[in-house]
């Protein structure tokens, strides 16, 4: 029943309301994420390290040549001049120390003892340990969700170019795991163009991933600015009407079918299937997530003129290295459950996570706290050291050039 007019909360009333904060309305999606640590994608792992500061990550590649045939009764080991005998442990290999990501906010001796966001009332019976514990139960909440995106920009940069940087922006320290070229592919008419060849252009990154990277495509993520001007292409219309490829509205007889669940709950939203003309099956997603720059500009994780097409299935580890702080002792141990009433090692799971189970896991960030000298301030800091690699590479890629600039 709605009030006529204001009722103020009594002392009887729990001391913590339910308080608007944008914060947690802003939720965390990780589409991009949902790639890797999938053991039904080629055996995708986890690897946590919390204790060794360099990673090794192979990437080996292998051929479809067909066995010999010899004459029988000769027995040579010569099978001419184009085969070989096998070679089957040729691979790249990727030693590099792990990233590091820290984020970090302060409570301070001021702030508890000021009323605080979702507080009935000066008088409630809250006390400064009270509000010390929730202000620093949000900090950690907001640490988390600047991993988080960061992990799924992170996550992208691999998905899309086969690189990840270490170091924001540093090209000279990226991990590169070394996609072929050809996987990577500017089209030479843009989408939004009458002359575009648009089912040709998808069919050429298709064929390019069977061949490079020994998989099938199916599934093709499109910018939502290049969806738009594929589907006003009077061109690919056309061929539309001629029934040589089908995209058909996702309803009851033609479910999503569930492999690509982890992505949609994620964030990605499904569109529809497309049979190219060379008959790959492709599922469509768009995918119009976004995080601020450190500009504070709005920028997409997926680019909205590109097309990013895979194999759901393709092998995309990742992996989570040490914090750089020292193990903490027992009394520190006691020290957090005393201030804060949780174990702050391991932190709270986010509630207003966009993610499927297993996407995001305690044990990919580290929680410390600590007290200024003069004890008026606690600082409580996150750090993270992700890597995200695409061990199948060439089973990803992409088609750049597909809006006019």
């Amino acid at each position: 029943m709605l009030l006529t007019s204001p009722s103020s909360i009594d002392g009887f009333t729990r001391f913590m309301t339910e308080a608007y904060d944008e914060r947690d309305m802003i939720g965390v999606s990780t589409g991009g994420l949902a790639f890797f640590g999938r053991p039904e994608a080629g055996g995708s792992k986890t690897y946590f390290s919390p204790d060794a500061l360099v990673v090794d990550i192979d990437i080996v590649r292998g051929n479809e040549r067909l066995a010999a045939l010899v004459p029988r009764g000769s027995i040579t080991t010569l099978l001419g001049p184009n085969q070989r005998n096998t070679d089957d442990v040729r691979f790249s290999n990727i030693a590099r120390s792990f990233p590091l990501s820290v984020e970090a906010g302060n409570v301070n001796a001021n702030q508890i003892l000021q009323r605080i966001p979702g507080e009935a009332q000066s008088n409630s019976g809250v006390t400064k340990y009270d509000r010390m514990r929730s202000l620093a139960m949000r900090q950690i909440n907001e640490n988390k969700k600047r991993h988080i995106r960061l992990f799924e920009y992170l996550a992208w940069q691999s998905l899309l170019t086969g690189k990840q940087d270490s170091i924001l922006g540093d090209a000279s320290t990226q991990y590169d795991f070394y996609r072929a070229a050809g996987n990577d592919i500017t089209v030479g008419t843009p989408w939004d163009n009458v002359n575009a060849t648009i089912m040709s252009d998808i069919d050429d990154l298709c064929k390019q991933i069977r061949i490079q990277g020994k998989a099938t495509a199916d599934m093709v993520v499109i910018g939502s600015e290049a969806l738009e001007a594929a589907v006003e292409n009077a061109k690919l219309a056309a061929i539309a009407d001629n029934r040589r490829f089908e995209l058909i509205e996702i309803n009851d007889k033609m479910p999503v079918p569930d492999r690509f669940a982890p992505f949609i709950a994620g964030g990605m939203i499904a569109r529809g299937r497309l049979m190219t003309a060379s008959g790959y099956e492709l599922w469509v997603f768009t995918y119009n997530e976004i995080y601020n720059d450190a500009a504070g500009d709005a920028q997409y994780y997926m680019p909205q003129d590109e097309a990013f097409i895979c194999s759901s299935k393709a092998r995309a580890d990742r992996y989570f290295g040490p914090s750089e702080k020292l193990p903490p002792s027992a009394a520190k141990a006691a020290w957090y459950m005393e201030r804060f009433g949780i174990d702050i090692v391991s932190g709270p799971m986010l509630p207003d996570l966009k993610a499927a189970p297993g996407v995001i896991a305690p044990g990919m960030f580290y929680h410390c706290a600590w007290e200024s000298d003069n004890e008026t301030t606690i600082t409580i800091e996150s750090q993270a050291a992700p890597i995200f690699a695409t061990n199948q590479t060439d089973g990803f890629g992409r088609l750049q050039g597909l809006i006019t600039p």
